[in-house]
C-alpha cells in the first residue's frame, strides 16, 4: 500500500502533501426549530409557503428588524418566533437552537391545499416542527403527523433530515381524558389549560406556544436529561387560577400524560414549566401500552445515534471503497467504539454487553450493500424517586 498519493519523479525534491483523516468523533448534536405561523396580509407572495432561514435565532430584538420588513409587525409568524427565542432568554439559558421559518397565509386556516406549506419543508432539516392550529384537531394533527414520519424516514438522511418531532398545542380542554389519542412518536401534544376569555385571556397565541415549548426542548443539549419542571421563559400563567393543573399520581398532570400529551404547570413562584416532555406514543403497536421509549429525549439519543451513524460511515475511510470482508469488520468496529462514546456521555448503558449483537453483513441480494444492525439500549430518565419513611420508636429507651 502506497503511503502517499505523489507521483512518482527522477528530479531531487521533497513533495509533501496533506490531506485530511476521517472525522473520528461525534457530529454537533445541535438542534433546530421550524416554527409556522401566519404572515401579515401585506407579505409578499414569494414569502409565503417559503422556508426562511432566521440570522437572529438568540436575539429577541435584533429578530424584529430582520423579520418585520418580510412578514409584518405584530404578525403571528414574527411573534411565535420572538416568544421561541424569548423561552431561553428569559431563563438564562445561552443555547439557542438554529430558528427556520415557513409563513402561512395571514387568513389560512389549515395546511392549505394539498397541504402545500407542509410541503414545502419536505427537504428541511428540522429536529421540531411547531403548527400554528388547536392540537385538538385530529385531520390537521395526522397531516403533521404524516409529514413528520415522511422527513424522519430512514432513506432521508442524504437530506440531513435524521429524526424530527411535530408539537401541536391545546388549550381549550378541560379534562385532560377528553384531549385526542394522537399515539404517534411523530407529534408532541402540548397542553396548557387557559380558558380565559376577554381581559383573562392568553397573552400567547397557539403558535406561540408551540414555538417556546419546541425552542426550550431543542436547547436540551446532548445527552439529553429530562425537562422535568423546565421553565419555560416568557410564558404567563394563565389568569385563572382554576385553569391551573393539579399535579400528581391520579391527578390531571397523571391522565394528561396517559393520553399521551405533555401537561405544563404552574409552579409556586407562579412560573410555567413542563411536568415531563413526553411524545403522543402511548402503545407499540400490538395494542399494549409501551413502558419505554416515549420520552421526547429518548428519540433525542436515537435520532442522534442516527445522525452519528451516517456522518461516521460518510468520511473517506468508508467512501469509495470496496466491499471487503476487512472494510465489514472495520465498519462494525467503529459503530462498536462510538457506542462505547455514547455510553461514556451518559446517552447509552450496557454496551459491552450488547457488543456482540453488532451485525455487519453483505446483503443477500446486493453484492455492493452492507447491512447493519446496532442495538442499543438508551439510558433512561430518572423522573420518580418512590420513598418510604418508617415511622417506629425503635432506640427510644436510653439509660444515663
Amino acid at each position: 500500500m502506497a503511503l502517499t498519493g505523489i507521483a512518482s519523479q527522477k528530479t531531487p525534491s521533497v513533495p509533501v502533501e496533506i490531506i485530511t483523516e476521517p472525522e473520528t468523533g461525534l457530529p454537533s448534536a445541535n438542534q433546530s426549530v421550524l416554527i409556522y405561523g401566519r404572515a401579515a396580509s401585506t407579505t409578499a407572495a414569494s414569502s409565503i409557503n417559503s422556508v426562511y432561514i432566521v440570522a437572529n435565532s438568540g436575539d429577541p430584538v435584533g429578530v424584529l428588524a430582520e423579520l418585520n420588513p418580510i412578514y409584518g409587525a405584530g404578525s403571528e409568524l414574527v411573534k411565535a418566533v420572538v416568544a421561541a427565542i424569548n423561552a431561553n432568554a428569559d431563563v438564562g439559558n445561552s443555547n439557542f437552537p438554529q430558528l427556520k421559518v415557513i409563513a402561512l397565509p395571514y387568513n389560512q386556516s389549515d395546511w392549505g391545499v394539498s397541504q402545500i406549506s407542509l410541503s414545502a419543508a419536505n427537504n428541511v432539516q428540522a429536529d421540531f416542527i411547531t403548527s400554528p392550529f388547536d392540537g385538538s384537531n385530529v385531520t390537521l394533527n395526522g397531516q403533521l403527523e404524516s409529514h413528520v414520519a415522511l422527513v424522519s424516514g430512514a432513506t432521508r438522511t442524504e437530506n440531513n433530515q435524521f429524526g424530527s418531532f411535530g408539537v401541536v398545542v391545546n388549550q381549550s380542554v378541560t379534562n385532560p381524558n377528553s384531549l385526542p389519542l394522537i399515539d404517534d412518536k411523530s407529534l408532541i401534544g402540548i397542553w396548557f389549560r387557559d380558558t380565559g376569555a376577554g381581559a383573562m385571556a392568553s397573552t400567547y397565541s397557539l403558535a406561540e406556544h408551540a414555538a417556546a415549548a419546541a425552542a426550550l426542548m431543542a436547547s436540551n443539549a446532548y445527552p439529553f436529561n429530562g425537562l422535568d419542571n423546565a421553565v419555560i421563559g416568557g410564558e404567563l400563567a394563565p389568569a385563572q387560577q382554576s385553569d391551573w393543573i393539579s399535579v400528581g399520581a391520579a391527578l390531571e398532570s397523571e391522565a394528561a400524560l396517559n393520553q399521551g400529551w405533555t401537561p405544563i404547570r404552574v409552579l409556586a413562584n407562579g412560573d410555567v414549566a413542563f411536568v415531563r416532555t413526553v411524545t403522543a406514543r402511548i402503545t407499540n403497536g400490538a395494542g399494549s401500552n409501551v413502558t419505554a421509549y416515549y420520552d421526547v429525549q429518548d428519540w433525542q439519543v436515537l435520532y442522534f445515534w442516527r445522525k452519528t451513524v451516517f456522518t461516521r460511515s460518510k468520511q473517506s475511510d468508508f467512501q469509495n471503497v470496496k466491499a471487503s470482508a476487512e472494510k465489514a469488520t472495520a465498519l462494525k468496529g467503529e459503530l462498536i467504539r462510538l457506542a462505547k462514546q455514547f455510553e461514556v456521555d451518559g446517552a447509552f448503558q450496557q454496551v459491552d454487553n450488547l457488543a456482540p449483537q453488532f451485525v455487519v453483513q453483505r446483503n443477500a441480494s446486493d453484492r455492493n450493500r452492507f447491512d447493519v444492525l446496532t442495538p442499543v439500549n438508551v439510558v433512561p430518565n430518572l423522573h420518580v424517586i418512590a420513598v418510604r419513611v418508617a415511622a417506629g420508636t425503635q432506640f427510644d429507651a436510653f439509660t444515663v
